[in-house]
């Protein structure tokens, strides 16, 4: 039982730093600041690469959200 709660416990934590990494990211100075270092090619396929990746881990959240009245 121990292990399944520090498994979760580790899942939530690597989440919430996944989740404020993201935030952070989409502010607009960070933004300009990865566009100048990366160049506008290679920034733009990582944006393109980065949405299509939430719409993947977002898709079953809509489904249900679509079959709900």
């Amino acid at each position: 039982m121990k292990k399944k709660a520090k498994k979760l416990l580790v899942l939530v934590c690597l989440g919430g730093v996944g989740y404020l990494f993201a935030k952070l990211i989409k502010t607009d100075f960070c933004k300009e600041r990865l566009f100048k270092i990366l160049g506008e090619d290679t920034y733009l396929a990582i944006e393109d690469k980065v949405y299509l990746l939430g719409d993947l881990l977002m898709w079953p959240i809509d489904f249900v959200r679509a079959l709900l009245p």
